[in-house]
């Protein structure tokens, strides 16, 4: 009777400046379910339409037009009201004339229970033009009662989707396999991050709903802070919502949490800093009287809402316009557009939203990456304000500003293309003509429009394009293979890079299609002058051609084997590329190179713009006539296997680098019960003797054990405890520390440059030693100091050697932050701190006492002093590393009732390790040895000083001090 009655009543009405009706989203999204319903299809679709675009009313429209029986699926008990409630009225379509006549409304079946039998759920049907549910309820629901529910619907209606877990999802879906099936969601992602079920039949673009007035623009904030990220968090969003209090808006603030436990953590902070803003908790954990009455107190009294997850899909209040995300989801989409909608009316008054969510200081915000990815018109909605203004980062977005035209199907910000690239010479004021490119490309573009920046000279597309599968002929389907391509002029150069994920070619069209017929590819030996620019470079991949052999034209050398193909075999070998590993700009880097033309690394670009500035470094490179190739070649660190001990005084003993860049809490040590993080451990030789056993100790705060290295002629050196082994635990399980030592191998640095790597080879340059230059040797005052007195311990014994250098290096300059780092694990004695226009200078200071009250010529005085400075923590070279094991050490030490901050104070700390990923770093590294006498220092001894200082120069680009006696 309804569905007879509401027959026809269905209008097309759109919306105007002068009459109500539809919205264009509405009318879009009810357009594409039509098309679908009309090919009698029933694989599900999925309607995506960001919110405040009125997702509710277009399902309102979607079943008036054709009223038959429906199920809607909703997340929540308050949903679940709010949508039967609109179902019963038809939401505002009367009002506008979209249901229009002699029409009835629905009767709507509010299901709160589980259902039994098939008479019960007969019974309710009869009576029923729609069922409202939550998931959970179908649940309770026996098998055949579910069943037969299913079967009396026509079509299913799945609203929030994203919300559905893939296994809930597939079982109400499969109830209506022959059967219409739409879902309705703000993001086609669920909240584990993964994409969901079914076609994307529509999509309303984001960037739309906040050009017509349905979504806010959203200022995003990331917060670090090591020591408490929930009061960074909640200090920096209270801050927000004053200043738009104060500015005239009438916003509220929602603070998102995990659990009902960390609500009730989160809520007392807040009490704390804002008691006049009345925080409230609404979760799960009060009942619902209580908690309908807190919602009906935000917006008067109460300012903050503490809520797990959100208020819940259905809650409606948009002048929830700041959120305070403590415990991020892998998606944060939808929680930025909650904060994000605007009403139909009166939306211009409630200003822009803004987020804060906690970030760790290694790297960018991988979740806002992540967001980019999911949906390029991210890149418009969303203003990220961290530390913008700060280095590199204004070059950043100078630099993405300058593009004209952007694709839409692809978000630039989602981009990181591999370091490789093919180098051409172009003409002097060649022609710069990147829309050749369609032409080019023409059906293969997947990118509509090209990214073409013409201030910087570079254009990027993505390119589509039909592969055979390569396990079979097949005429009925293929392979789709997508490939990113980047073109950069250097017009004052006078070069042209390509970088593309296709390697099949050298792209010699689009070199002519950009910047004309004139340019030449960059190829022959000429290119492995990239490698010169590589310190204490070691091959690690040869390719070589045989010009004798026709059955072995092509043979590719690895490990150990790259020593006999650099050697080569009777001079018949031709070398047709290279990589090798190394040291540049005071980073660790790799460069491949081929005689064809190709460069490149194994790092990844953080976007287009860090790739730019790579490859701009490499013409000049390849093209310098200076370089000569045979001192290229020649200067290679060939690997020998490590078969015995070497005969030399070893200098210090570290993790390798892999290692030290990914050491986190998760990874523990313990020994008698007794468990600490690795990070917490520190390696040290037991002696500095040319021979005998090489034995380390590996230390913690409260035990250390001793592990020797055995050495075996066909096996890479293996580590054995000397007494007890402990015992390493890491996500993947507990195990021997030994052998986890073994496993990962340890970096050893001997006198005379030489090098024990993990991988069980010796490296050492085939070069002059070079003697540290006595006037380089600065001398302080040690009147007073007992210099056999290193460390100034927590009293601060003003007698130490440690505290002569915190004396004097403290007035050499206005350091922000002095620290004394002083114990197992650290960084340096003496750490100094200070921001410097876009760079963040830091002073490494190692102390060592004299092994005799008078200072002398001892070269034993040197070995562990050097071996510390040497060290090649790669702490040192990575700014967020560094600042953030200091951070920690420094809170580590707080919470034991001390402190080693001499200069500065733990605020300013914070400020600095926040904007340390922003910063160049430039260090410095001091050794202080007031047992060596700078009139006295023999050969050996300056011999030991200058191969400490080629080695840090070479590896990290880090300078050396050397501070001694008169």
């Amino acid at each position: 009777m309804v569905a007879d009655a509401l027959e026809g009543s269905f209008r097309f009405v759109e919306e105007s400046n002068t009459a109500a009706g539809l919205r264009a989203p509405q009318l879009g999204a009810l357009h594409a379910v039509l098309a679908h319903r009309s090919t009698e299809e029933h694989e599900p679709i999925t309607i995506v339409m960001p919110t405040g675009t009125g997702k509710t009313e277009t399902m309102l429209a979607a079943y008036c037009y054709e009223p038959s029986r429906t199920m809607v699926i909703v997340p929540s008990d308050a949903l679940r009201t709010q949508i039967a409630t609109k179902f019963v009225s038809l939401g505002v379509l009367p009002e506008v004339g979209a249901v229009a006549g002699d029409f009835l409304c629905p009767v709507v079946l509010v299901l709160r229970s589980g259902l039994t039998t098939e008479e019960e759920v007969d019974e309710l049907l009869d009576s029923t033009n729609l069922i409202v549910a939550t998931a959970q309820a179908l649940d309770r629901c026996s098998k055949l009662a579910l069943t037969r529910l299913a079967a009396g619907c026509e079509r299913l209606f799945v609203d929030e989707a994203h919300h559905l877990g893939a296994r809930t999802w597939r079982e109400i879906v499969d109830l209506f396999a022959d059967r219409e099936v739409v879902q309705f969601t703000a993001t086609p992602y669920r909240e584990d991050g993964r994409h969901l079920g079914g076609r994307v039949a529509y999509t309303y673009p984001l960037r739309l709903a906040q050009k017509n007035g349905y979504f806010a623009r959203i200022n995003y904030r990331s917060v670090i802070d090591l020591a408490d990220p929930d009061r960074a968090v909640a200090t920096a969003a209270v801050a927000q919502l004053r200043a738009d209090l104060d500015a005239g808006y009438d916003h509220l603030l929602m603070a998102r949490v995990s659990s009902v436990d960390r609500a009730k953590q989160v809520v007392a902070l807040y009490e704390e800093i804002a008691p006049d803003l009345h925080p409230l908790r609404i979760d799960t954990g009060l009942a619902a009287p209580t908690r309908r009455k807190r919602r009906d107190r935000l917006g008067r009294d109460c300012r903050v809402v503490v809520c797990v997850n959100m208020l819940g899909e259905g809650f409606d209040m948009p002048s929830l316009k700041i959120a305070a995300i403590h415990d991020p989801q892998k998606s944060l989409g939808v929680t930025l557009q909650f904060i994000g909608r605007f009403t139909r009316t009166g939306g211009a008054a409630l200003g822009e939203a803004s987020a804060f969510v906690p970030l760790q200081v290694t790297g960018i915000d991988e979740r806002l990456r992540k967001l980019y990815g999911e949906d390029a018109d991210w890149n418009e909605v969303i203003q990220d304000l961290t530390e913008r203004g700060v280095g590199r980062e204004r070059d950043r977005s100078d630099f993405e500003r300058g593009f004209g035209s952007l694709p839409r199907e692809v978000a630039m910000r989602s981009i990181h293309p591999k370091m490789s690239t093919v180098v051409y010479r172009t003409p002097t004021t060649p022609p710069w003509r990147p829309e050749g490119v369609y032409d080019l490309f023409e059906d293969r573009l997947l990118t509509t429009q090209l990214g073409i920046n013409n201030n910087s000279k570079v254009v990027w597309w993505v390119s589509r394009q039909a592969m055979p599968v390569r396990w079979g002929d097949f005429a009925s389907f293929n392979e789709l293979v997508h490939h990113l391509y980047v073109a950069h002029l250097d017009e004052s150069a006078e070069f042209l890079y390509i970088n593309s994920t296709d390697n099949s070619s050298l792209h010699e069209d689009i070199a002519r299609t950009v910047c004309g017929d004139g340019v030449s590819l960059v190829k022959g030996e000429a290119v492995y002058r990239v490698l010169a620019q590589v310190q204490r470079r070691i091959p690690t991949n040869v390719g070589l051609l045989d010009s004798v052999s026709r059955n072995r034209r092509f043979s590719m050398y690895v490990g150990q084997d790259v020593l006999h193909a650099w050697r080569g075999e009777g001079g018949t070998k031709m070398k047709t590329n290279i990589f090798a590993h190394g040291f540049t700009d005071g980073r660790a880097v790799s460069f491949g190179a081929s005689r064809k033309g190709r460069v490149w690394s194994h790092e990844q670009a953080r976007d287009i713009h860090d790739w730019v500035r790579w490859a701009r470094l490499v013409g000049p490179v390849i093209t310098d006539t200076s370089i000569s190739l045979d001192t290229v070649m020649s200067g290679f660190l060939l690997p020998q296997p490590a078969t015995e001990r070497p005969p030399l005084v070893p200098l210090s003993i570290e993790w390798p680098h892999h290692l030290v860049a990914t050491m986190s809490e998760n990874r523990k040590v313990s020994h008698g019960g007794v468990e600490f993080s690795l990070l917490d451990t520190e390696l040290a030789l037991t002696g500095h003797t040319a021979d005998g056993p090489l034995q380390f100790e590996l230390r913690t705060p409260e035990w250390s054990l001793e592990f020797a290295f055995e050495f075996d002629e066909n096996e890479p050196p293996t580590i054995h405890p000397v007494g007890d082994d402990g015992v390493v635990t890491t996500p993947s399980g507990r195990g021997s520390l030994a052998a986890f030592l073994t496993a990962h191998g340890l970096l050893v640095t001997f006198e005379n440059e030489l090098v024990l790597v993990e991988q069980g080879y010796l490296l050492q340059p085939d070069r002059e030693r070079r003697l540290f230059p006595s006037e380089s040797i600065e001398v302080f005052d040690w009147s007073g100091i007992d210099i056999t007195s290193e460390s100034q311990g927590p009293e601060r014994d003003p007698a130490t050697v440690q505290h002569r250098a915190i004396q004097v290096m403290s007035a050499e300059s206005e350091w922000e932050i002095v620290i004394d780092d002083d114990g197992t694990g650290e960084l340096a004695d003496v750490v100094f701190l200070r921001r410097m226009d876009d760079e963040l200078e830091v002073l490494l200071a190692h102390c060592k006492y004299s092994s005799k009250e008078k200072a002398g010529a001892r070269i034993g005085d040197l070995y562990d002093v050097c071996g510390q400075a040497m060290k090649m923590n790669r702490a040192k070279s990575m700014p967020e590393l560094l600042t953030k094991r200091l951070f920690r050490r420094e809170n580590d030490r707080i919470a034991a009732g001390r402190s080693g901050l001499v200069v500065g104070d733990i605020e300013t700390l914070a400020a600095v390790v926040r904007e340390s990923r922003f910063r160049r770093l430039r260090v410095t590294v001091a050794i202080i040895q007031p047992g060596m006498s700078r009139a006295k220092a023999s050969e050996d001894m300056r011999a030991l000083l200058g191969a400490s200082d080629r080695f840090l120069s070479e590896t990290y680009g880090m300078s050396l001090r050397v501070i001694a006696s008169p």
